[in-house]
């Protein structure tokens, strides 16, 4: 019966982590992930499963160098199952099978058990530094984005400023040209007039005469 295949983002949300961790795992880890013809990754069942123990390990604090060296010794001794399988149709006896799976378990346990604390401590701390650098820079950026932003409020509020000064300016100065006219017209009116009048005064004068 042929195996069921998985795409990175359905294997992602069995596993209930991000596709990312997926692809840094596989790295870490050293685990032999598949890709099909165009070079996306797919996975077993078992590697859905491998998965999930290694984030059941994570979350018990263990460090990816002890999972990695687990990890190898259950694909190793996948291998050797199958030959095994092979080896029992010839007549191996069942019981060597679990020795072996026994023995191999122990094993596993043995360099699990040999993580130190402070290695996981070291892991910790890398990984709150880590997210302390990142929303260090989070905030940076925010910040950086709102300095631009007012920097760019300031620059039209005082565009704006300006363009509306020179505006006021220039009504004032149309404003006064137009006074100006208007003055010299009423000049020029009053100069007539009494023009005018200097001229009936002449006539009225040489009339007695």
């Amino acid at each position: 019966m042929e195996q069921k295949m998985y795409m990175i983002s359905d294997a992602a949300k069995q596993v209930e982590v991000e596709s990312h961790v997926l692809r840094y795992w596989e790295d870490e880890l050293e685990l032999p992930i598949k890709r099909n013809k165009l070079g996306h990754r797919y996975y077993t069942q078992d590697d859905v499963n491998r998965l999930k123990r290694v984030k059941t390990m994570k979350e018990q604090g263990f460090q990816l160098k002890a999972i990695r060296k687990a990890l190898k010794q259950e694909i190793e001794g996948s291998q050797d199952e199958v030959q095994d399988g092979m080896s029992e149709r010839q007549g191996e006896s069942t019981e060597a099978q679990e020795r072996n799976e026994v023995a191999v378990s122990k094993k596993e346990a043995g360099m699990i058990r040999r993580e130190t604390a402070p290695a996981r401590e070291r892991e910790e701390k890398a990984y709150r530094l880590q997210i302390l650098l990142r929303n260090m820079i989070v905030d940076t950026i925010k910040e950086e984005n709102e300095i631009f932003c007012e920097q760019i409020k300031e620059s039209v509020l005082k565009e704006l400023d300006y363009q509306f000064r020179l505006q006021t300016e220039r009504e004032e100065e149309r404003e006064n040209e137009r006074i100006k006219r208007e003055e010299e017209h009423f000049r020029q009116i009053d100069e007539l007039i009494r023009e005018k009048a200097g001229k009936k005064e002449k006539r009225k004068k040489h009339s007695f005469f």
